[in-house]
């Protein structure tokens, strides 16, 4: 059967590797403005290099082992994405490797000074070492000269292994007495031979005539399969694994994220050991206010770990995959909306275990959510069956229809894990949009602000789920979907502050609202030169300063043709924070993520956006998450 290098077949899936993995990372990147190099070359190669060595083992191969890691070594220092860190640690290891072969060759070398006779030299079996009988006949009782090509060394024997160098060998004193037969020079020839191993300095030693190991025409298709096999699964996990920002890096190194993932221990361990001047540090009993928890905990945070709190993100797929997973973990995000057309939902398991896991894995409570409103926007449709919509409740004139459909949609969204419903539609009705069919209580400011009070109420009755009103400034007198454009709304400030605003500012009021969305449309008579969800006029000069919100204020998506057809992500998400936002919406890979933090990063060295600005949007988000239940005042 005709056989095949191997090494020939390490060289192939090495440099095939090498090209799949920079050219895939080179594509992901062209365009952008700042380039990360990941170290997909060395651990892509690695990773491979060890399927390849453990065929070694199966074949019996020991040559080949030294080639490979030779190899294997040759690649790391070569390759620009490896680090000057572990470069380094690889070259100490290998000096120490050949200080040790010195000192031994060293040690035989004064052993072997000592004159050696002929006749006292006994004879050593070596089962890869055989003169050449031409060659022996032709030689004089001379000093044995060491053969002129590596060819001729012997690939593995019991004295290799000691490490003795050629060098040392060539220094050995050797007296011959008498005539010297032919088997005397073989014999010291052998001697000779075995200390001569080549080392890691120069691998060109091992020509392509050496004796190496080959494996099999099947053994190379089935390496082929199982090469073919990890690819497609880590397809299948994620494309991140081969063009996101973590790449091959991420998958076999971990997370390089800086976050504490203790970060609420630390902060209960520091508010229990309190310093008091004059003594030493003790455990000092106090009560701590939600307030000065949530201070605690914004103070500990880095800016990352800041940023990453205000990203609600979305994701694909039914699993904890990995870019859900980079999400939580490497970006620390704060909220996630699970979206059925993201095929988020599959099953009433599948969904309850998705949730817990992104708990599990998140340093911080996350906020989980959906938007639940029934009708046409009835995301559990499918494992809880259909929900009555907006409109149809809103007819009964019925707030306590509207309470009891709360106090369910509650008890439906704990039993998964939810904790946050953009729920209910505070819009009032005055002329057609499609996108808001059937999904308001009236057409009417007093009807909406009744029924959706009441559903409001029955919803965050429980404690464990909370509403966010929207889409303020207000959908109910325009014709255009913000998903695909950005609508105008030409209502006098008047007009918009007794009909769209009336809900928001009598809620409001209430005490009972916890969070509000803001979408995209023009208000002309405020702000014409921005879409809402990016202006500071509407967002803080009529929301929180006239209306008086105080909560958490998140965006619709920024990723709404309404808006990337007009700015880029990152110029999105900081506008939407200079504007007054808290929870940015928009995100759904980890390369989003990147991308909105680099924006609002760059704000903050343009001195656009303060420190504080950011502190306090994250405070609001952890009030709202221990109003949810999810952060618990330690007992000090």
């Amino acid at each position: 059967m005709k056989k095949i290098e191997l090494e020939d077949f390490a060289d192939f899936v090495t440099q095939f590797i090498e090209i799949l993995c920079n050219l895939c990372f080179t594509l992901r990147w062209l365009g952008h403005k700042y380039l990360f190099f990941a170290r997909v070359t060395t651990y892509g190669s690695e990773l491979f290099l060890s399927i390849i060595s453990l065929t070694h083992l199966f074949s019996n191969i020991q040559q080949d082992n030294v080639l490979l890691s030779e190899r294997g070594i040759l690649m790391k220092q070569s390759s620009p994405w490896f680090s000057e860190e572990q470069g380094d640690q690889q070259s100490d290891e290998h000096e120490t490797e050949m200080d040790d072969t010195q000192k031994l060759g060293a040690t035989k070398s004064k052993r072997a000074t000592s004159t050696i006779s002929v006749e006292n030299t006994a004879p050593t079996e070596h089962s890869d070492t055989t003169a050449n009988p031409a060659e022996t006949a032709s030689e004089t009782p001379a000093m044995p000269e060491l053969p002129a090509s590596q060819n001729d060394v012997p690939a593995e024997t019991d004295e290799t292994q000691t490490g003795l160098s050629i060098s040392s060998i060539e220094d050995v004193p050797i007296s011959l007495e008498g005539d010297v037969p032919t088997e005397a020079l073989d014999e010291i020839n052998s001697h000779k031979l075995l200390g001569a191993s080549p080392t890691l300095d120069a691998p060109e030693a091992h020509p392509k005539t050496a004796q190496k190991g080959a494996i099999s025409r099947g053994r190379t298709l089935l390496l082929s399969v199982f090469l073919l096999v990890v690819i497609i699964n880590a397809a299948n996990v994620g494309t991140p694994q081969f063009i996101g920002a973590q790449g091959w890096a991420f998958v076999l190194g971990g997370s390089t994220s800086t976050g504490d993932p203790n970060l609420l221990k630390d902060v209960v361990n520091q508010l229990r050991h309190i310093s008091t001047p004059g003594m030493k540090t003790q455990a000092t009993p106090q009560v701590i206010t939600p307030a000065e928890y949530i201070n605690a905990i914004v103070n500990k945070m880095t800016l990352d770990e800041k940023l990453g709190q205000m990203m609600i993100v979305q994701f694909y797929g039914p699993d904890y995959g990995l870019e859900i997973s980079t999400m939580i973990s490497q970006y620390k995000v704060g909220a996630a909306l699970i979206f059925a057309v993201n095929n988020n939902i599959a099953s009433k398991p599948q969904l309850k275990s998705l949730l817990h896991q992104m708990q599990v894995n998140s340093s911080i409570p996350m906020i989980t959510a959906i938007d639940q409103e029934g009708g046409t926007v009835d995301r559990l449709l499918n494992l809880d069956g259909p929900r009555p919509s907006a409109a149809s409740i809103g007819a009964t004139n019925d707030p306590s229809k509207a309470m009891a459909e709360g106090i369910q949609d509650a008890k439906d969204l704990s039993y998964y894990g939810f904790n946050l419903n953009l729920a209910p539609v505070v819009d009032v009705t005055n002329v057609y949009n499609s996108q808001l069919y059937l999904r308001t209580y009236g057409n009417n400011s007093t009807i909406v602000t009744k029924m959706a009070g009441a559903y409001l109420q029955g919803l965050q009755e429980s404690g464990k789920v909370m509403g966010a009103l929207k889409h303020f400034p207000g959908l109910g007198d325009v014709g255009g979907d913000p998903h695909i454009t950005v609508p105008s709304l030409y209502r006098t400030k008047s007009a918009l502050s007794a009909i769209d605003w009336a809900p928001y500012q009598t809620l409001i009021a209430q005490g009972n609202v916890h969070a509000v969305m803001v979408t995209h449309e023009i208000v002309t008579k405020i702000d014409s030169s921005k879409p809402s969800s990016l202006s500071n006029k509407i967002v803080t000069g009529i929301l929180r300063n006239q209306l008086g919100f105080h909560g958490v204020i998140l965006t619709d998506s920024l990723t709404m043709e309404g808006i990337i057809a007009y700015y880029t992500e990152a110029q999105a998400a900081a506008l939407a924070v200079e504007a007054g936002s808290d929870l940015l919406m928009g995100a759904s890979t980890p390369n989003g993520v990147a991308d909105m933090i680099s924006g609002i990063k760059q704000a903050i060295s343009a001195g656009d956006i303060s420190q504080q600005r950011i502190d306090d949007s994250v405070r609001r988000i952890l009030m709202l998450k221990y109003q949810m239940g999810l952060l618990k005042i330690p007992g000090v």
